[in-house]
Formats: C-alpha cells, sequence, structure tokens
C-alpha cells in the first residue's frame, strides 16, 4: 500500500484476479495473497461487491469485471 502524502491521501489500485483454481488479491501489481477457490469462495464467477470501513474516504474508478 502507498503511504499517504502530505495531505493525508493515497491511491492504491486493488484487483481480485479470479483463475478456475485460485483468487489472486492483488495491491498496486503485487500479489500479496492467493488462496483456493473452494468452499465459500468456490462459486464466485461473476459476483463481486464493496465493503469500506466507515472511517475511510473512498473513490472507485474504472470497477470492471472482465474474462
Amino acid at each position: 500500500m502507498k503511504k499517504p502524502d502530505a495531505g493525508g491521501k493515497s491511491v492504491n489500485a486493488l484487483e481480485v484476479r479470479v483463475a478456475p483454481a485460485k483468487i489472486d488479491y492483488v495491491v498496486n501489481g503485487t500479489v500479496v495473497h492467493s488462496a483456493p477457490k473452494s468452499g465459500v469462495t468456490a462459486k464466485t464467477d461473476g459476483i463481486y461487491g464493496i465493503r469500506v470501513n466507515h472511517l475511510l474516504d473512498v473513490q472507485v474508478d474504472r470497477l470492471a469485471v472482465s474474462k
């Protein structure tokens, strides 16, 4: 994650890459966690959502689902 600048702001690119057998969680182009696509995450194709803490100011740009 990028640290906030002097004005208290930072920009980070977050991605979730869902493959047939695993899910990669990516921050600024770097995979930070991988998990097998099983159990609760077995049927995630085409489903997405955003959850944000109430203490954050968040702007979402370029939200997309792609193959």
